[in-house]
Order: C-alpha cells, then structure tokens, then sequence
C-alpha cells in the first residue's frame, strides 16, 4: 500500500481507464476535483457516459466534464473532444439546471470539432451496413473525428466566422448529395445558431488556462473517456473508438508531455465488464453474470445496453499500467463481491500451450487467447460503511494486496459504493 493517499493529491492527476472503460471514472473525478483548479476533458464525445451520485442528486454526463460539481474548478472540454452540442444543451444543462448546478466555469476550446445532424446519421448508415458490427453507439463520434482528420469538419470557432452559413449550405449540399441524407440546411441553421448564442459565453483557449493554473501552483485533473483496450491504435481493433484513451491523448489535446503529470491513476472495477462487441477472455456466462448485471446495475449510461461481465484480467490491466506509466489504481465496486464464496483473477493467457501476453491492435489474436486462473476466496459481509482498508473482510484485503503485488502498483482508491462518501483511501 502506498504512503501517499489520493485524498491530499497535488499537482497533475489523470484519470484514465485500464480496461474497456465504465468503470466509475466520473465517481472518482467527482471525488478528487473537490481538490482540483482545473479539470480538463481531453477525448470522446457523446459516446461516453460519466454517472455521477452525490448530495445534487444522480447525473448522466456525456461532454460535460465530472468536475463541474466543484464552484471553486474551471472545466476545459479541450480541443481533443468532439463537442455533440445538442447533447451538452438540450441533455446537459438541463439535468444540471434542474438540480441547481452552475456550469459558469465551463470554457469550450474553440478548436474542438463539432458533432453535426449527418454525422450521426452516417455513423448508423455504416453500423447497419456491417456484417460484423463494431458495437458504435451511432453518436456520430466516428465520423465526427474522421472529418477531422480530412480536414473538413467544423470547429467550434467556426460557428461564429462571417461566412458561416456559406460553408454549413456547402457541406448540407455535399452530404445530401453524396450520401442522400436529405438534410435541412433551414433546421440545422436554426439549430446552431442557437446553440452558438448558447455557448458563447463559455468559448476559449484551454491551453493556456491550464499552463496558467499550472505556473501559480494549482491543481489540474485530466478527466479520460472510456478506457485504454478502447484507444484507436492500442486497443482491440476494429472494436475500439476513434481516440486516444490513454495519456497520449492528454498530451494531443493538450500540449502536455505525459512526464509531467505527477499522478497517472489507473481506474477499473473490480472485475471487468464489456458492452458493444469484441473478445473478451475472461467473460463469465450463466447465473453468476447475471447476479454481476444486477447487483453492479451493468447498463450503459449511454448506449442502455447491458454490458457483459468478466473476471478481472490482469494481463490486460498490466499491459494498460505498463504504457501509460500508471502510478496508483483506483478500484470500484469491490462491494458486488459481497456474498461471493470464490473469486476469480486472470493471470496469464495461453494460445494453445503456448504462454502469451496481450498483442495491442489485435482484437483476433485475443479472441484466440484463453485465461489462466487464479482463485482467491470471497467474503460474506457488507463492506459498504467500511472506510479503512484494515477493516475489510480478510479475503477482501488479500484480494487487493494479490493484484498489488502482480501488477507492482499501489491501489489507492477503492469504492465501496456509488457514492462520493463511499470509498477507502489508502
């Protein structure tokens, strides 16, 4: 166990998920931007899903930064985002609205493309159009970061540029003719004029704000999306998103070299879950996922879908702390275990009798690996007003001191429950 708790962190922290994501990262930002200046949202779009349960109530974020729950933090989405604008305003704003949340510290960077009516469409075209589906949750995220690329999308700064309305007819016109889409121009003008009316107010430079807070010695927490076995080029291709996950996206959407930031904290639950399509080795099948779906409440905050359990696959975790330098794990939902009498962890894989570990890119060579086991046994009581890790059932503490000692990384956080107050820090 570490020394230095996550409660009293300074400097620069980065969450970021070690396995497929949805794994509590906006339970955690919620908790640890209580001590943040700044925090930054650095990649994903309206794909991703943050749930967050404190004393406002319960919300579902998708663009929205976790931090924003903290009057004292400003909260950059950067320029790495893909800024879905009908999700941030006509969802957003208003779950926050009602519960009396401000979001007067939000700043936009104005290099962030914009998600636009035909990139969702196109994203559903292409998801139907496969025989082989890539599990999409057809928010047009895909296609939004493919224009990007292609050097034809829109930006945030282009909403209020003279010719706006020029280049949205041309594209409509293109879109329309191309891909018989049957856009608008009329609506969708209405639309984002408005929206742009909306966020003016909240639109800027993200990069310097943090090098600022940075240089007067604030504390700035860099919020991921999803998670690592999902990055575009590590993850398990082709079911994977269209971003960055890992730090390397911090570093893209932020001019930040990932040496300087001071606490890289690896996120996952307690075992490991899955939604949409692709490999997962240590799937659990039978009665027991479904005990897992429930007592975890496995349904994804974005796509509704339920995602699939697994028992914890180390041999992923490891490969995800290895190249994002990792330095401290945070684990939640140590409390579906209760009740369990034997617990499972993966600690290698072998194809055939060969030994072999995770090949990043490759999502057919893991749908070829199969899990080596270790069983540790399961606990009885209930651990969620356990707030010292010396209080745990002794089965509980041995199953986090074995994943400590496999993976050589401290676990610093550990969730007892969905709410901020229910965790253990060590």
């Amino acid at each position: 166990m570490a020394k230095n708790s996550l409660r009293n962190w300074q400097g620069v922290a980065a969450v970021i998920g070690v396995d497929w994501g949805d794994s509590g990262k906006g339970r955690i930002i919620d908790d640890l931007a209580q001590s943040a200046q700044i925090v930054a949202r650095y990649n994903g779009g309206s794909n991703t899903g943050h749930t967050i349960e404190n004393h406002f109530g319960k919300f579902a974020l998708h663009i929205m930064p976790s931090g924003i729950f903290n009057p004292q933090s400003t909260c950059l989405i950067g320029r790495g985002v893909v800024c879905d604008l009908e999700s941030l305003i006509d969802d957003e704003f208003i779950q926050l609205k009602k519960a009396g949340v401000s979001w007067k510290n939000l700043v936009i960077d104005e290099e962030a493309s914009l998600t636009m009516p035909w990139h969702k469409q196109k994203d559903g075209l292409r998801e139907n159009f496969r025989q082989s589906k890539i599990g999409t949750t057809a928010r047009g995220v895909g296609p939004t970061y493919a224009d990007r690329i292609e050097r034809v999308g829109f930006r945030v700064a282009d909403l209020y540029k003279k010719d706006f309305k020029k280049l949205l007819k041309d594209e409509i016109g293109f879109q329309n003719k191309h891909f018989n889409l049957k856009l608008s121009y009329g609506k969708i003008l209405s639309q984002f004029q408005k929206y742009a009316k909306i966020i003016k107010p909240f639109i800027g430079q993200t990069v310097p704000l943090f090098q600022q807070s940075i240089k007067r010695g604030g504390n700035v927490l860099f919020e991921g999306a999803q998670g690592w076995l999902l990055d575009i080029d590590a993850g398990t291709y082709p079911y994977v998103t269209s971003s960055n996950t890992g730090v390397i996206g911090i570093w893209r959407s932020f001019d930040l070299h990932p040496q300087k930031i001071n606490h890289v904290i690896g996120i996952t639950k307690a075992y490991t879950t899955r939604v949409g399509a692709g490999p997962m080795p240590t799937k659990i099948i039978g009665s027991l996922r479904q005990l897992i779906i429930e007592k975890g409440h496995e349904i994804g905050t974005t796509s509704g879908r339920t995602r699939d359990p697994g028992w914890l696959d180390l041999v992923l975790l490891k490969a995800a702390v290895e190249v994002n330098g990792v330095n401290q794990l945070a684990f939640t939902k140590l409390d579906i275990f209760s009740t369990f009498k034997k617990i499972k962890i993966c600690v290698g894989y072998k194809v055939g009798d060969k030994k072999v570990d995770y090949l990043s890119g490759n999502a057919d060579f893991l749908s070829r690996c199969k899990p080596v086991f270790m069983e540790l046994d399961g606990w009885e009581e209930d651990i969620s007003k356990i707030r010292k890790f010396t209080l745990l059932p002794k089965a509980a503490q041995n199953y986090i001191k074995t994943i400590e000692k496999i993976t050589n990384v401290p676990i610093n956080f550990i969730g007892v429950g969905p709410r901020r107050e229910e965790v253990i820090y060590v």
